[in-house]
């Protein structure tokens, strides 16, 4: 078995894994700055 072949797919993994945490915590932190249910805007203060 060749360690480089399998030393590769593991970091082609890992980054994947890192893209969608990223991708999955930047949705949790977006500000919803209009309601989606009655389309007003969102008091900043709440």
């Amino acid at each position: 078995m060749d360690t480089v072949g399998r030393n590769e797919k593991k970091i082609k993994e890992y980054i994947q894994n890192q893209l969608k945490e990223d991708y999955y915590a930047d949705q949790i932190s977006i500000k919803e700055y209009r309601d989606p249910f009655t389309g007003e805007s969102v008091n900043k203060n709440k």
